[in-house]
C-alpha cells in the first residue's frame, strides 16, 4: 500500500504531543520510530520499519523546527 507524503505529513504532525511526554528532540529515531509504526497501525496503515522511519524522521524535522521558532520568538521578545 502506498503512503501519500499528505498522509506522512498528517502523521507526523500528530505525533507532537509525543515530543512533550516521551520524546525529545534528542530522542533516537527508532524511539520516534516505534510511536510512527503505533499510529500507523491506529489509522489501518502498514506498519513496515521502513515507513515509519520516514514518518519519524519528518516528525522528528517539525519538532525541531517548533523549538527554533520558539527560541527566535523570544530572543525577538
Amino acid at each position: 500500500m502506498f503512503v501519500s507524503d499528505q498522509v506522512i505529513q498528517e502523521i507526523a504532525s500528530d505525533m507532537q504531543p509525543h515530543f512533550e511526554f516521551e520524546l525529545h528532540s534528542q530522542s533516537s529515531i527508532t524511539e520516534i520510530a516505534s510511536v510512527a509504526q503505533d499510529e500507523l497501525a491506529n489509522r489501518g496503515l502498514p506498519t513496515r520499519r521502513s515507513l515509519a522511519i520516514v514518518v519519524a524522521k519528518v516528525a522528528l524535522m517539525i519538532f525541531r523546527g517548533t523549538v527554533s521558532q520558539t527560541k527566535q520568538a523570544l530572543k525577538g521578545a
